[in-house]
């Protein structure tokens, strides 16, 4: 088999040993040469697979997508030509629920109001992998949290969600924290491109908290600068951004947090992303897998805390901040992803000599079954003492 795939898919080569020859490519979409004798594709977000695409690969028999979203395959194109097609749902969601709990607590910390945090409500929209991850450590934290998911409200085969579950959009808006986790989408009842529109941003206000951790146009970027200019928008955390990677420039002096598409962006995020692609094309392939997580990551060193030690909003917010610097990865917006080029780099690099690692390689000494409870909530390795 030759297996095309994205250069910035970790441990490829562990991962599909012996399963044929791979190649690689650096840019957005993959060379036609390559694409010429190309049986399977491996890509991310940014490579567009569609009938022009399609149109150089004749022999293509496989797409995966190492992420969670979909849309930058057009399904229609593949199933006609009866592609296999593989994604990796879930793959990332704790690295976007750390992510979204690391913004709320720096925030809050800058505002001077951790203390305030178990008073506020917090809308997740869409209760999927991620929006469940977020939606959990930020529960954990002690705000009230539900979750606005009309065509999952509808789906009685779903696994429930640890909250409430509604359809009820006003209420979304009138919430202090509102973390968008919703695929992008266009048609069907209820389509989430431009979900946050120039009306729905106009009733919000500076006291509020908007996320947006999904894709870049739920959010009308040009709408929210307009709000921002009138001065009263509420705070923004932005990892993703309309038109992506050409971003407006003149919105990032309005975002507190802003970030280059790498909520996602973990070790064992992207990692996982690659495991679940590889296992698919194997298994497509026929060929046995086996290989694991842990068996590709490095051990991870921190030191074990002692729960009682993070009792306070501060104390807990500092030691997540240490363990994730949300304000590194804004400093290097800031600096480097201005432009188009920039932006993409910064991702393709992301921390390349220091890798972002998860909660759950930090050891929590609980005394309780509550702080035990509460710690696995957000994400730590807890173990009673």
């Amino acid at each position: 088999m030759h297996i095309v795939a994205d250069q910035n898919i970790p441990a490829l080569p562990q991962l599909l040993a012996g399963a044929g020859r791979l190649s690689r490519y650096s840019e957005r979409q993959p060379p036609a040469q390559l694409l010429r004798t190309a049986d399977a594709l491996l890509v991310r977000s940014v490579t567009t697979v569609d009938r022009a695409l399609l149109r150089q690969a004749p022999q293509l028999k496989f797409v995966g997508t190492a992420t969670i979203g979909t849309e930058h395959l057009h399904c229609e194109a593949l199933a006609e030509r009866d592609i296999a097609v593989a994604s990796a749902p879930g793959a990332n969601a704790d690295s976007v629920g750390e992510f979204v709990l690391a913004a709320v607590l720096a925030c809050f910390q800058q505002r001077g109001q951790l203390s305030h945090l178990p008073e506020l409500e917090v809308a997740i929209v869409g209760a999927g992998h991620t929006g469940r991850a977020a939606g959990q450590r930020l529960q954990a934290l002690g705000l009230l949290v539900h979750y606005y998911d009309p065509p999952l409200l509808k789906n009685k085969n779903q696994p429930p969600v640890e909250g409430e579950l509604h359809n009820h959009w006003q209420r979304v808006l009138n919430s202090d924290i509102i973390s968008c986790h919703v695929p992008l989408t266009h048609n069907g009842p209820h389509p989430t491109a431009q979900l946050l529109d120039i009306e729905a941003l106009q009733s919000l206000h500076n006291e509020q908290l908007l996320i947006n951790a999904s894709r870049g146009a739920v959010v009308d970027n040009q709408a929210l600068l307009r709000c921002c200019q009138q001065g009263d928008c509420p705070q923004l955390v932005l990892d993703v951004w309309q038109n992506e990677p050409q971003i407006i420039t003149e919105l990032l002096p309005e975002v507190t947090v802003a970030t280059p598409h790498i909520a996602g962006h973990s070790a064992e995020g992207k990692l996982g992303g690659a495991i679940m692609i590889a296992r698919a094309l194997q298994q497509f392939a026929g060929q046995p897998f086996s290989t694991d997580l842990d068996s590709l990551l490095p051990p991870c060193d921190w030191p074990v805390c002692d729960a009682e030690k993070l009792d306070t909003p501060m104390q807990l917010a500092q030691l997540v901040l240490q363990r994730y610097d949300i304000w590194q990865d804004d400093r290097n917006m800031r600096e480097r992803g201005t432009s188009a080029a920039g932006f993409d780099q910064l991702r393709k690099q992301y921390r390349k000599d220091n890798p972002r690692r998860q909660l759950n390689n930090q050891r929590i000494a609980c005394h309780n079954s509550q702080q035990l409870e509460r710690f696995r909530a957000l994400g730590f390795s807890a173990f009673r003492i």
